[in-house]
Formats: C-alpha cells, structure tokens, sequence
C-alpha cells in the first residue's frame, strides 16, 4: 500500500476516534476529564496528520541573470 493513503487512513481513523470520545463525555452525566484528554489528543493528531504536506524541497536552480562574482 502507498504511504499516504496509511497516513490518510490513520489520520481519519483518529480524527473519529477522537471526536467520539469528546462528543460521548460531553453528553454524559459524570464526566471523566482523562477521557475528553485522550479525545482532544486524537482529535488534534488526526488534524495535523491531515493537515500536514510537507515536501522536500529540490534542487533549486539559480537566477540566470545573477552572475557569480570572482
């Protein structure tokens, strides 16, 4: 499989994890603090795997009017 979908796969996957977490403790009675942590953990590393695209950058080609000096 290619790496990017995994990526977008996990990401999604915690994105729901999390977002179930915090919806089900905020609708509860009692609540259970640790619970909506975790939640807004997943919820926070499932937006940033999607949001993240970082590219390496190539090689970067000099300006042809721009002369070295020797």
């Amino acid at each position: 499989m290619n790496y990017s979908k995994i990526k977008k796969i996990i990401s999604i996957l915690l994105v729901v994890i999390g977002a179930i977490a915090i919806i089900s403790e905020i609708s509860s009675v009692t609540k259970n603090y640790y619970v909506q942590s975790v939640g807004v953990v997943f919820l926070m590393l499932g937006v940033f795997l999607v949001n993240t695209n970082v590219k390496s950058k190539t090689k970067i080609d000099s300006d042809p009017y721009l002369e070295e000096e020797e």
